[in-house]
């Protein structure tokens, strides 16, 4: 264990700084290594105070393979200047340089040397992943992922990780259950069903004539009007549907467009608000007037939708029973809950019209349905050799779900199966259905690193990785033909597996664990200080609860942020727009909730933003702000962390057990009005937590100026001032938003000082410092992002490298987003043998 005295230290410090002037970014002796800690570290990370879980004086060389990540973190520390702490004592730049060098070598020659052993933990797909290659194996969607345990979640890691991705019994229970739907689903039998037909018309008549609004999008409809839906007399199990509706709009001056939405499940506006189970349709958007009314045809399966089981109702048993509802999704960001209608206002809004409405299922036009086919394919086999048959059905249908060719002995070994359960189900059909959902249990379908030929790999990870699915044809036929090699080939691949729609789920799950975003939808939001940003039901034992079945301005901030994101990569532009963008991606009553005009209709776009709006790139998206308060108040340190997690790459820790909390306590009470400011003060007086906290508090004060529910609000009450809710002295929801602006008169103080930064007063600075002096640092830590999240795994130190190259290539392409993709999926780390 080093204990060098003093005034060795200081004689050692005085000969590296001689020999600093002669020898340039030289390598450092190992003694001089040493000499560097006992001055400048040893204070705070020894044997008796290990700061940051962090101790040097017993760290030892480069060759045990054990110490490499303590050596990479010491690196990274010192290449950022965040050690030695501002208030301590600095060495020169000269004398940084050149440990930063050493160990930057050392830590490169360990990773030429030595040969990694291969890794050999399997990792289960990730639930959408699932999901996602039954759809592609089968040919349509089944949501399954409500029937699977939830796959865990860690604030701004991956979950496509060995660490997280494990199988337990309970786990394969389900996917069994999964399995054996997913096949009922696809293998039918050869007699054609008996198909359900439903239709029900409407004639409204006169002014009432129209759906309005409520909770359920209908608001002051008769009874017997179309927003009741149609109730479905009779309906199959399983199958594909067909509704269709002709529908049109009342659309008072001004308006160009409203949006339709059906959808389907159980209960009614009569029932126990608890008791509605839905699941969306689809959704139109109705230009067209009553005198032009036009049919809109939607389809589905009727397995994603919820049946209410029979039940007593006086005295007599109801069958199952579903309805499909309409639903007027009208919002131009001025409605909300009921206490904001009236009938004139009502009527003055765009209404829909129905006609009628009708349901058929399952559609028979072409039995057996195409899936079908794809899997017990027409052969002359089948009547000739039926044993042959079954082994080419399983072949072609084994390949598919392995992502390589399957095997003899694998293929024998489910013959076996088939045979054992013939003589119980009878059927070719029923036997191939139980089969096959084995097949579906197996490791070779459930894990992601069961593919040993590299080529075959190769294409699984660049599916799993843009796609969250299998391989299609083309992927596997390359594979095959062993063309995945070629650099210009995974390029002409990337920017084809990006093109399809089927790359909306890498942006949607990418950015929902990369931002954290799962935590907005956590955050309670104080409906007296914000009495209109949800829904909320207006009657019913769930009377003042939100309303689940309606898009709310919470939930149009995700698309925003995940639609911001893909419209980035379809753009191919700067990864610096993460940090500042001239364009929002919002739909008519987002734009609202921030002050931007002109935007019209629920459909999210890209709107360009002036300065005024103080918008763009993700830190004024109302997705992380929200998700980075309590609700009630802004949370600097909730934003401090994101910032430094996310866009910095920084790792910070969780606060010691024995430090007390920070409470949130001042900004949780709609009666008084006050700030964390006092709290983040007393809070740096405690030497514990004062060490973290200065360092954290300097990025999250920029943002004070947006509010708990995403809003610039530059002004706030005062300290003590009691804010009144919602209530019929103020009128309506204008009269309210009046009565706030009349109260807030105090300016909200967002400047700091940096850590090793200047004063920024407000996001504005912050990004213009972030885009000046962090570049690198945030380009750098998209590039780690991207790459762990296709490789599967949390980098290590040999990927130090590869990100240094990829950094590199990046800069040569104006760090364009796509352009990094592709980047990472050329890399030797993403193409080698090893997961």
């Amino acid at each position: 264990m080093l204990r060098l005295p003093f005034f060795l230290a200081a004689l050692s410090l005085a000969n590296l700084a001689a020999a600093g002037e002669n020898k340039g970014q030289a390598e450092l002796l190992p003694e001089e290594r040493q000499a560097f800690f006992a001055t400048f570290c040893l204070k705070c990370h020894n044997a008796e105070q290990s700061k940051g879980e962090m101790t040097l004086d017993d760290l030892k060389g480069f060759a045990d393979q054990a110490n490499l990540p303590s050596w990479e973190r010491v690196l990274e520390v010192l290449e950022s200047g965040e050690m030695p702490p501002e208030e301590e004592r600095q060495p020169s730049s000269e004398l940084r340089g050149q440990l930063v060098a050493t160990i930057s070598e050392q830590l490169r020659e360990q990773v030429r040397s030595k040969v990694p052993a291969r890794n050999t933990a399997a990792r289960r797909l990730t639930n959408i992943e699932y999901e996602n290659t039954i759809r592609d194996l089968v040919g349509f969607r089944l949501e399954l992922i409500d029937r699977l345990p939830k796959d865990p979640d860690q604030p701004y890691r991956f979950n496509n990780t060995p660490n997280f991705m494990r199988i337990g019994p309970e786990q394969i229970d389900r996917y069994l259950e999964c399995a054996r739907i997913a096949m009922a689903s696809a293998i039918v039998d050869p007699e054609k069903p008996e198909v359900h037909k439903t239709r029900r018309e409407w004639k409204p008549q006169g002014l009432d004539r129209g759906m309005g609004l409520d909770e359920f999008g209908i608001w002051g409809n008769r009874r017997g009007s179309p927003a009741g839906g149609m109730q479905l007399k009779s309906f199959p199990k399983i199958g594909e549907y067909r509704i269709r509706v002709q529908a049109s709009a009342i659309l008072p001056e001004g308006y160009q467009e409203l949006p339709l939405r059906l959808v389907m499940g159980y209960g009614g506006l009569e029932e126990n608000q608890s008791t509605h189970q839905i699941e969306p349709v689809g959704t139109i958007r109705l230009t067209n007037s009553p005198d032009d009314p036009r049919i809109f045809t939607f389809r589905g399966r009727i397995e994603n939708h919820p049946v209410r089981p029979p039940r007593a109702h006086r005295q007599r048993k109801l069958p199952p029973s579903m309805t499909i509802t309409p639903q007027n999704l009208f919002d131009d960001g001025t409605l909300n809950d009921s206490n904001d209608f009236s009938r004139t206002r009502n009527m003055a809004m765009p209404r829909v019209v129905i006609n009628w409405l009708e349901f058929e299922g399952p559609l028979t036009e072409t039995w057996p349905p195409e899936h079908h086919l794809q899997i017990l394919f027409e052969s002359p086999l089948r009547e000739s050799n039926p044993a042959a048959y079954v082994k080419e059905v399983l072949q072609r249908f084994m390949s598919r779900a392995y992502r390589r060719p399957a095997t003899k002995e694998e293929v024998e070994r489910f013959t076996a199966i088939y045979d054992l359960v013939l003589p119980e189900l009878k059927t070719l059909e029923a036997a191939m259905r139980e089969t096959l959902a084995m097949v579906l249990i197996s490791p070779q379908f459930l894990y992601q690193n069961q593919i040993q030929a590299p080529q075959y790999r190769l294409a699984a990870k660049l599916s799993y990785f843009l796609w969250a699915s299998m391989p299609d044809e083309e992927l596997l036929l390359l594979a095959a033909q062993g063309k995945l090699d070629d650099p210009a080939e995974i390029q002409r691949q990337v920017i084809r597996l990006l093109a399809d729609k089927r790359a909306e789920d890498f942006v949607r799950t990418f950015t929902m664990q990369w931002l954290s975003l799962g935590k907005l939808h956590t955050v309670p939001i104080n409906q007296d200080l914000y009495p209109r940003f949800l829904y909320y039901v207006p009657r019913g034992e769930r009377a003042g609860t939100e309303e689940p079945y309606r898009p709310t301005i919470r939930d149009y901030m995700i698309e925003e942020t995940v639609g911001f994101v893909g419209e980035l990569l379809r753009g191919n532009k700067s990864l610096f727009n993460f940090v500042h963008s001239d364009f929002a991606y919002l739909n008519q009553p987002l734009a609202a909730h921030y002050g931007v005009e002109n935007v019209h209709g629920i459909h999210f776009r890209p709107v360009n933003l002036s300065p005024e709006h103080r918008l763009g790139g993700l830190l004024t998206h109302g997705s992380i702000l929200i998700g980075n308060g309590t609700g009630s108040a802004p949370h600097p340190i909730y934003r401090a962390v994101w910032l430094r997690e996310a866009i910095l790459g920084d790792e910070v820790p969780d606060p010691p057990a024995e430090v007390p909390a920070l409470s949130d306590s001042a900004g949780d009470s709609g009666d008084t009005a006050l700030t964390i400011k006092d709290l983040l003060v007393k809070h740096r007086q405690v030497e514990s937590c004062n060490d973290c906290h200065s360092r954290l508090d300097p990025w999250g004060i920029p943002f004070e100026r947006y509010n708990a529910i995403g809003r610039y609000q530059p002004f706030v009450p005062k300290d003590g001032t009691r804010v009144s809710p919602l209530n019929s002295q103020h009128g309506d929801l204008a009269g309210y938003q009046e009565y706030l602006r009349s109260i807030q008169t105090m300016e909200v103080e967002a400047a700091s000082k940096l850590p090793l930064g200047p004063e920024v007063d407000g996001m504005q600075e912050l990004k213009d410092y972030l885009l000046e002096q962090r570049r690198e640092d945030i380009a750098e830590n998209v590039v780690r992002r991207l790459l762990a999240y296709s490789i599967g795994r949390e980098l290590n130190v040999r990927d130090r490298f590869t990100v240094e190259e990829l950094m590199a290539e990046a800069t040569k392409r104006d760090f364009r987003f796509r352009d990094i993709i592709i980047a990472i999926c050329q890399s030797e780390t993403f193409r080698e043998s090893v997961e």
